[in-house]
């Protein structure tokens, strides 16, 4: 009866439960190896994951938003928003459901992908939507939002159409916004509120934006939607609204840096000039001479705040092709960063001075959790900018967390819970497969774990599996060592099977 208790705890301990982890324990019952149903990865030529989403459409019977279930081929290393994005905008329409424009072919813009920084994601279309109604733009926005938002990591979205935010009016002076999903009112009702708020030209104007902030060591920008109020709806008051908004010294966003006040740094008034032949407005900003020391005080770099603030401007500002700053009497003509992630040392130069939001793509990052050892002997949650396309790539996080803790975490005083010589190359392939992410390791993980203790092999696997399951579409990993599920000795964890995202070791 204790042999058949035993393999009874066993089994439940293997089960997952996140408030247990699986030993093995010395018994005279064998307990029958655990069949996986997936195979070791080679490489990281996955396959595309075929995966249910919901697309919000014009009902064919009156007209407002519904979501409709749709399949959708995702790359593995790849955020779903897109892909959900690329069926909804070729949808062609059914008994049910009319696509978001009958006689427009949408597309997203050229070279162009979903950027998502903070919860916050941003679609720039190809220049076709520019033909549609102001009113169908505004269907089409909401429809994309319902469609991205669906994941719980994204709560706002910004609409771009060839890289200029179309604004709401015909003469793109009134801005969208960054919009959040819509369940109760219909579109049609808000349109008549858009209407009704544009009409009075008089007293302040308020909205939803996205303020890309400059993150801390100098390493790029990260973005965060909130309210801004200008004095009015003029396109320098706006501006004005938006650059309050960014010297703001708390943000409530991990990692960024405080920039100066720079109100009070302008040395003139904010112009906003249409630009030679009517490809958009461009934003001057003219800031005094001792902005410069300014920075440097700050510790954020110029490049990065040439960055916060063409992001910031052209995003939100309705037909702003890009924006020019001059510092004292030197207008920026040209940027060499350093310390990012991509492209340092690399000269970005801006042709009549004007910064174009498409020159800081580099600059983007996102936060991901990665998990190190604190004082106590668990798991502490720290946050970490990584550039925002890479953020969904298992191998990338995984190199993050073999990387250890940095000074620019969230949260300082941390200890690594991976074998320090642990490399990339290390890692002979990665996949996954609907919800389950496959690594498959070569021996020198054994090598290198060879003196680690239960508690020690526990914390590195389940600092594995929590970075690897922080998305909403995965819940769980299962490893490998070259190729298979190694065996364990009694006493030492059981990696067969495979792991849920454990909470509860996490403090």
């Amino acid at each position: 009866m204790l042999r058949f208790l035993a393999v009874v705890c066993a089994l439940m301990l293997l089960g997952g439960c996140t408030s247990a982890i699986p030993y093995r324990v010395e018994s005279e019952s064998t307990l029958p190896p655990v069949a996986l149903e997936f195979t070791a990865p080679l490489g990281d030529a996955g396959e595309s994951i075929n995966q249910g989403v919901l697309l919000s459409l014009p009902s064919a019977a009156h007209g407002g938003l519904e979501y409709f279930s749709e399949r959708v081929l995702v790359p593995f290393n790849r955020h779903p928003a897109e892909y959900a994005l690329r069926r909804l905008l070729t949808y062609t329409g059914t008994t049910q459901a009319d696509p978001l424009s009958k006689t427009t072919t949408l597309s997203i813009n050229p070279g162009s992908t979903v950027e998502i920084s903070g919860n916050t994601a941003t679609v720039n279309l190809a220049p076709s939507a520019l033909s549609l109604t102001n009113k169908e733009r505004y269907l089409a926005a909401r429809a994309i939002t319902n469609t991205l938002s669906q994941w719980g990591d994204l709560r706002f979205v910004n609409l771009l159409i060839n890289s200029r935010q179309p604004g709401l009016d015909t003469a793109a002076t009134l801005p969208m916004g960054s919009l959040s999903r819509t369940t109760d009112v219909s579109v049609d009702e808000q349109w008549d509120a858009i209407n009704r708020a544009a009409a009075n030209t008089a007293g302040p104007f308020s909205a939803q934006a996205t303020i890309y902030y400059p993150v801390s060591a100098g390493r790029g920008v990260l973005a965060q939607s909130r309210p801004i109020t200008a004095r009015s709806k003029s396109m320098s008051d706006l501006t004005y609204a938006l650059l309050e908004a960014l010297s703001l010294s708390e943000t409530g966003l991990e990692n960024t840096q405080a920039v100066p006040n720079l109100i009070p740094l302008l040395a003139s008034d904010i112009l906003v000039e249409e630009s030679p032949g009517s490809t958009g407005r461009v934003v001057r900003l003219h800031f005094h001479e001792n902005l410069n020391e300014e920075l440097i005080a700050a510790g954020v770099p110029r490049s990065v705040m040439m960055a916060a603030l063409t992001y910031t401007l052209t995003t939100f500002l309705p037909y702003t092709a890009g924006i020019t700053v001059t510092i004292g009497n030197e207008p920026i003509a040209a940027l060499v960063p350093s310390g990012i992630f991509e492209g340092a040392g690399e000269q970005i130069l801006f042709e009549n001075n004007v910064m174009q939001r498409g020159q800081f793509q580099r600059f983007l990052l996102n936060n991901v959790s990665l998990y190190f050892m604190n004082a106590q002997g668990s798991l502490t949650t720290s946050l970490r900018p990584i550039p925002a396309h890479q953020a969904d790539n298992p191998r990338y996080l995984l190199g993050q967390l073999m990387a250890g803790p940095e000074a620019t975490d969230s949260v300082p005083g941390l200890a690594n819970v991976m074998p320090q010589d642990l490399r990339d190359s290390d890692i002979l392939g990665i996949n996954r497969v609907n919800d389950t992410v496959l690594v498959n390791f070569s021996d020198r993980l054994t090598q290198l774990t060879e003196g680690f203790t239960a508690q020690q092999e526990m914390l590195m696997v389940y600092a594995m599996v929590n970075t690897l399951t922080q998305k909403p579409h995965t819940r769980q990993a299962a490893f490998f060592i070259n190729g298979i599920q190694p065996t364990s000795k009694p006493g030492d964890l059981d990696y067969a099977g495979v792991f849920l995202r454990n909470e509860g070791i996490i403090r």
